[in-house]
This record gives C-alpha cells, sequence and structure tokens, in this order.
C-alpha cells in the first residue's frame, strides 16, 4: 500500500498523493469527495472512476453543475474517487516528458496503469474499510479497469465500462499510431508523449458530434472548462503557444494493438457483474466492439447501455446525465 503524502481537503474535496509500489519515485493522485460531513469509512460503498487517454480524472470531477461523477456518487452516500495515472494530471511526471519527446519511447502503457490501479485500490479499501470496491473504467481506461478486474475478482464489487473499446478494427487511429513506412508496425518516431490544445480537442469532439446541432449536444463553455482544467495541472502548459498540456504516448502503444484485434486482457476472467456504457454515436467505442466485448464476458450478471445522442465525450454532454444515472443505478442495485 503506498503512503499517504498529503492530506489536502476543500469543501468536500481531500486530495491524497500515494507512493507507487511499483517506482517509489512516483506519487499518485487521488481525489476524494464523500457526502458531506460524513467520513469516508463511514460511506456505503466505495467507487473509483479510471480515466482515458487524453484527460486525467478531473474528467470525472468537472466544476459544473450535473457534470461531476463523483459528486454524484457522493451524493449517494459513495466514497468516490477519481485517480490519475503515472504521467497524467497531478501524478507524477517522468524525466522523460520533461525532455523533447522523440528523444524517448512512449511512456505509460496499460501494465503500468493497471500497477497505479491496484495501488489506488488497496489505498482506497484500507481507507474505506471495505473488502471491495467499484471500478468505473472510461475509453482506455475500460482497458486497465477490465484487465485490473479480470486477475482481482476479490477486490472488485461491480465493474462499469464506460465507452469500452476492446478489439475493433480502426482504420483511422491505425493510420494515425503507424510507421508511416510500414504500416504493420507501431510508429515509435510519435515518442515519449504528445500536446494536446484546446484546438485538438475541439476538433476530436466537433467531429463526433451533428455539426448544425452543436448547441444540443454540448454547452458552449464546456470545452472551455474541460481544457482549462487539463492545463492546470501541466506547469509547462502557459509557456507553450498556444497552451497545451502534455499526454503520455503509452497509450498509443495500446490502440495500435487494440484496434488492430489484438485485446490487451481476457474478458471472460472478469466475474463481477459488470455494465457496458456507451453513447449511440461514438466512433470509437463502437456497437461492434461492445457487444463483442459483451459476449465475451465471464459475469453472469451483465448490462449493455446505449445512450442516443452521445459522442465519446458523451461525459461532458448534456446527455451525459443519463450515463451518470444509468451507471449509479447499476452499483445501487442489489444482486
Amino acid at each position: 500500500l503506498g503512503d499517504l503524502l498529503v492530506n489536502k481537503k476543500t469543501s468536500n474535496l481531500i486530495e491524497h498523493y500515494i507512493v507507487s509500489t511499483d517506482d517509489p519515485q512516483l506519487k499518485l493522485y487521488v481525489r476524494e469527495r464523500t457526502p458531506t460531513d460524513i467520513s469516508a469509512d463511514a460511506c456505503d460503498k466505495a467507487i473509483i472512476f479510471i480515466h482515458g487517454a487524453t484527460l486525467d480524472s478531473g474528467m470525472y470531477d468537472l466544476p459544473v453543475a450535473g457534470y461531476s461523477w463523483l459528486q454524484a456518487a457522493a451524493g449517494q452516500g459513495m466514497a468516490a474517487y477519481a485517480m490519475d495515472v503515472r504521467g497524467y494530471g497531478n501524478s507524477t511526471r517522468p524525466p522523460s516528458m520533461a525532455s523533447p519527446a522523440g528523444d524517448n519511447l512512449p511512456y505509460a502503457r496499460a501494465t503500468d496503469a493497471v500497477k497505479d490501479i491496484g495501488d489506488v485500490v488497496n489505498f482506497v479499501r484500507a481507507r474505506t474499510g471495505r473488502d471491495k470496491v467499484i471500478l468505473v473504467g472510461g475509453s482506455w481506461g475500460s482497458i486497465t479497469a477490465g484487465a485490473y478486474t479480470s486477475k482481482n475478482n476479490d477486490k472488485i464489487e461491480k465493474l462499469v465500462l464506460y465507452a469500452p473499446v476492446f478489439s475493433d478494427r480502426n482504420p483511422g487511429w491505425l493510420k494515425a499510431v503507424s510507421d508511416p513506412d510500414d504500416p504493420t508496425r507501431f510508429n515509435f518516431a510519435l515518442g515519449a508523449y504528445r500536446r494536446e490544445t484546446a484546438a485538438g480537442v475541439r476538433n476530436r469532439w466537433d467531429a463526433e458530434i451533428v455539426p448544425e446541432d452543436k448547441h444540443r449536444w454540448r454547452e458552449d463553455h464546456m470545452l472551455e472548462t474541460l481544457v482549462q482544467q487539463q492545463l492546470d495541472k501541466d506547469p509547462e502548459s502557459f509557456n507553450q503557444t498556444p497552451p497545451d498540456f502534455r499526454v503520455p504516448n503509452g497509450v498509443l502503444m495500446d490502440v495500435f494493438e487494440i484496434f488492430s484485434e489484438r485485446p490487451l486482457y481476457n474478458p471472460s476472467l472478469i466475474q463481477v457483474p459488470t455494465m457496458l456504457v456507451r453513447g449511440a454515436d461514438d466512433p470509437e467505442s463502437t456497437h461492434r466492439d461492445a457487444t463483442g466485448l459483451f459476449e465475451m464476458l465471464g459475469s453472469q450478471i451483465k448490462r449493455y447501455v446505449v445512450i442516443g445522442n452521445g459522442s465519446h465525450f458523451l461525459f461532458c454532454e448534456k446527455n451525459g446525465f443519463q450515463a451518470i444515472r444509468e451507471v449509479l443505478n447499476f452499483v445501487q442495485e442489489e444482486f
């Protein structure tokens, strides 16, 4: 179990930094929200949210009414947590992310993230006194949460895979991460990390929603809120023009594998109640991939929910409240 280094409370938010058991130089950031004036060990359930490939734990705790998954979970009496995998957000960035990206290999693969999840799961179990916790993993986080659960069913009460990706061929992503001289190989020239800007996030998001109906999908201020939260955690962000935030590239190696139809874990080993939830218009978490994953799950209790008019950014779109409601209903059910 990582040592507790910092315990800073603001309102019902407590920020923890724990030492990674994989590398004592790494400190993993964990944010905690509980019901007002209720301690973590007095809550009925503990739930941990795992982020995806680009955005850190802040994606689950946006400072806009109705958009914080952590606040919603705490509002139902749970001790709610979100973590930053190594290299993301407030967790330790390695020296390779301070050097030119091309000087080093991609940093932080799914295997590394699974180790970080294990440290945070053990921390939360000790802090709350619960033998089992609930895991919610989104996008790349669905892979890391699924991989962790497949080998640690005894520590997990329920599993939710949000915007799941598993093993469906995706030509667009493969072109982006493949060696231009040999498409059967990963492009290691991409380096240790990449830089994301507000324009890059906007372009990706806009490509996934109906252009003439953007106002129906997304509130105007949500893009700025989402990106600002990421920029504020990178000490180099405002040294760049335009401002940007650094993101580890290990995930791109994982993307190359899964979108080449080579899955990174065996879902038949997952035995706990599991729910898959995705936006109907998500071009990365596809219906074909989700149904294939659903069929392979070893869980006796499993559910697949599709939210209409939702992209890969459903978590901060106007219909995102439906996803939050479905997730919290599922984790509160008694089976």
